[in-house]
């Protein structure tokens, strides 16, 4: 069955729902973006988190692996983390304790007075910043800690375009539409979508090696039942006074 046709079961009601697929029928090629209040746009650090212990985790073990800044853009992208980190700190004073907390844990010394990684350890989410670019959007900056099969080293500095040259059809029915939807992003109103997709393993963390380790090779029923479905839970939004455009992703 489509997605679209499997919209009636209870797992996937959250993700299938008419707001993101408003079609009669199912188009893979459609962007699903819906408006979403800016209250809503991240997920805080909570305790406990295991997002936050992922991140710890590879920060500790990978940090190179997970965290990107581009050189030139460095100062930019350090000034807009240090205003969105002071903003939710603002609105959520208890986020004080589990940033601290989040830091102590994190025992490399560049989480120290580093406003970029302070900010990744604010909320769950992984954070991708977007830098307008020739009539696209480029990769200039990232936090990412659950990837879905591609390496975060791969894609520094390549535009959107190229970022998904490896989806089919993507450049003839995709790529005019999402460089629009960036160019033509309002300020501080975020947008959400989700997509989802069948893993062997549950692991937040699988870049092309780990993902290739856990290829799917389920054969009896048995075997299907322990299969994971992948839920990402995706935003953009543009901060206000700023170029950049902020995409995240949560996997759940």
């Amino acid at each position: 069955k489509t997605a679209y046709e499997m919209c009636g079961r209870d797992w996937s009601s959250d993700v299938c729902s008419s707001d993101l697929f408003p079609l009669k029928t199912f188009n893979p090629f459609e962007l699903g973006l819906k408006p979403i209040p800016l209250e809503q746009w991240l997920s805080f650090n909570v305790d406990n988190s295991l997002y936050i212990q992922n991140k710890c985790k590879l920060i500790n073990e990978n940090l190179d692996e997970v965290i990107f800044v581009a050189d030139t853009f460095r100062d930019e992208i350090n000034d807009l983390a240090h205003t969105l980190k002071n903003n939710f700190l603002n609105i959520n004073p208890s986020l004080h304790e589990q940033l601290e907390q989040a830091c102590c844990t994190c025992n490399q010394s560049t989480s120290l007075n580093n406003h970029f990684l302070e900010l990744a350890l604010c909320v769950e989410d992984d954070l991708l910043f977007l830098k307008p670019d020739k009539g696209s959007f480029k990769l200039v900056g990232a936090a990412l800690f659950s990837p879905s099969g591609w390496n975060l080293k791969d894609k520094q500095f390549l535009s959107i375009d190229s970022i998904h040259s490896p989806v089919p059809h993507y450049a003839e029915l995709l790529g005019s539409k999402v460089n629009k939807v960036l160019s033509n992003l309002p300020d501080a109103k975020p947008f959400e979508r989700h997509n989802w997709s069948i893993y062997q393993s549950n692991a937040l963390y699988q870049p092309v090696s780990i993902k290739k380790d856990n290829t799917i090779t389920a054969k009896s029923e048995a075997e299907l039942k322990n299969l994971s479905i992948r839920i990402e839970r995706q935003s953009l939004c543009r901060p206000l006074d700023s170029e950049m455009i902020i995409f995240s992703i949560k996997v759940r």
